[in-house]
């Protein structure tokens, strides 16, 4: 479940405050490798509004061991009296455990441990231990002893996450089976998991892991050419939550480390030594095409530039040709150049803005709005309704028709006002340009007509046509009418686009 629908059940079915829903989110958001660790499935349950009991907010599966709960029990609720071990967990503030003394790190039963915030308990963790599972070796004894280590920091209240986990997304996050080194309190290795060996044998490390101080390690294998970073300086020397990146010969590793410090006390699941566990992830892959991404969003940009510089330069070549030309056909048709090559750079610029894959269509007509003008008038320009977020396969050529339009109403329609309504239904598109000039024909129309029936079509309105009916199969319709105000008998020409869903942008 993501932290989305956690964070909004417990406001609708709890009463906690607002850093308590911060903390509880923030724990499932990030408590996979507590899974891992435990071998168990997690669920946790908060106390809901009326006190009445509690309720199921979020589970999450071991990916070390098989899973104990067969159906998701999310959204469920437990009235008092119904699980024991939740009502002693939230009463008592302490942990509930059952161990043998055979097993000490084998769950029997269904433990409960209380999350805490400034000593309120704002939460139970149910750990389901699987069935299967008993310490079969050194690395189920490492992650059991871990996950009793984090349990105990838990119904502490202390912290146990790494810092900065907010830039990075929960996929990203490095899993117990990627591989596991644990150091003592003097930052000595005394455990590595096999996966933990092989990503620093791809690095080259001819040595064993274990025995050795990780600091040094570290220190060696790292290649970067600005050096070690902070954090990982910080993450290398034990006692730190922290993440960082390793980048060796021959590969990448994404390390995040835990600090364990639990605290003993009666109730307490783990034995109080202080050890940090890192968790390994090869990131090699990920890094590399993360930094070839880097380097085309840099090039693009860069491409972005010397495109609006170009047109710039065009602008310029077409403004110092009309000022020397003498026909006045001539000047009027560069001029007309001008204002579509800027009606291009507007959108050039939107598309520079918006990753050239959606565009914010409301914006963009709002934004060609503001380069008509005419000097012979004063114009006032508007625009309702809404249209949102389309791919620039459709946004493009629309807002091209839609400037054509504009362009004709102030050209030819002598016009002062110009609205531009916008209405976006279920798979289609519509934009209408409406002004209060002199009209389209001499002679009334009384009646909508396409644009293909249309008598002389000009150079505009052929645009227009290429645009829509050619490029997108859409409509354009051209009707007279009164304009608001009710001055000029005014022309309206409605396009229409069908809206494919992968055309949707939103």
């Amino acid at each position: 479940m993501g932290v989305g629908h956690v964070s909004k059940t417990l406001q609708e079915r709890t009463e906690l405050p607002a850093e308590a829903i911060a903390v509880l989110s923030s724990l499932t958001s990030n408590w996979s490798l507590l899974a891992d660790l435990a071998l168990s499935d997690l669920i946790l349950w908060v106390p809901t509004w009326n006190e009445g009991g509690m309720v199921a907010v979020a589970q999450i599966r071991p990916a070390t061991a098989p899973t104990s709960l067969a159906e998701d029990v999310v959204g469920s609720f437990a009235p008092r009296g119904r699980f024991h071990y939740l009502d002693q967990a939230e009463v008592l503030g302490r942990a509930t455990i059952k161990r043998e003394i055979d097993a000490p790190l084998s769950p029997v039963g269904v433990e409960a441990i209380p999350v805490k915030l400034d000593e309120r308990v704002i939460g139970v963790i149910a750990r389901h231990s699987s069935e299967a599972p008993r310490v079969a070796g050194q690395l189920e004894q490492v992650y059991l002893e871990s996950a009793d280590a984090i349990f105990s920091m838990i119904a502490d209240g202390q912290s146990w996450l790494p810092e900065s986990l907010d830039e990075f997304d929960t996929w990203e996050m490095p899993r117990a089976g990627d591989g596991v080194l644990r150091l003592d309190a003097l930052g000595k290795v005394n455990f590595a998991s096999p996966n933990a060996v092989s990503s620093f044998r791809k690095m080259g490390l001819a040595l064993d892991l274990v025995g050795q101080q990780f600091f040094e390690i570290v220190k060696k294998m790292s290649v970067a050419p600005a050096g070690m970073s902070a954090p990982l300086v910080k993450l290398a020397r034990g006692g730190a939550s922290t993440l960082a990146d390793l980048d060796g010969h021959g590969a990448t590793l994404m390390l995040a480390s835990y600090f364990l410090c639990p605290v003993v006390t009666t109730s307490s699941l783990g034995k109080g030594t202080q050890s940090t566990v890192i968790v390994i992830k090869d990131v090699t892959d990920v890094r590399e095409h993360q930094r070839e991404l880097l380097t085309k969003d840099a090039i693009i940009k860069e491409i972005n530039h010397r495109v609006k510089n170009n047109l710039q330069m065009v602008t310029s070549v077409l403004r110092l040709q009309s000022r020397r030309a003498s026909d006045p056909g001539v000047v009027e048709a560069l001029r007309d150049a001008q204002s579509r090559i800027g009606v291009i750079a507007a959108i050039h610029d939107s598309l520079s803005l918006e990753g050239a894959t959606s565009i914010d269509f409301d914006a963009l007509v709002k934004s060609l709005l503001g380069l008509i003008h005419d000097d012979r008038v004063h114009l006032e320009t508007a625009m309702q309704g809404s249209i949102g977020t389309v791919s620039s396969r459709i946004a493009t050529p629309m807002a091209m028709a839609v400037s054509e339009l504009i362009h004709n109403s102030v050209k030819h329609a002598r016009c002062t006002k110009i609205l531009v309504q916008a209405k976006r239904d279920v798979g289609v598109l519509s934009v209408s340009v409406t002004d209060n000039g002199i009209g389209v024909m001499s002679s009334p129309m009384t009646s909508s007509m396409s644009l293909s029936e249309f008598p002389n079509v000009g150079l505009g309105l052929t645009i227009v046509s290429d645009l829509i009916v050619g490029e997108l199969n859409g409509q354009v319709r051209i009707e007279p009418t009164e304009f608001t105000d009710g001055v000029g008998r005014g022309t309206s020409v409605r396009i229409i686009v069908p809206l494919a869903r992968r055309d949707a942008g939103a």
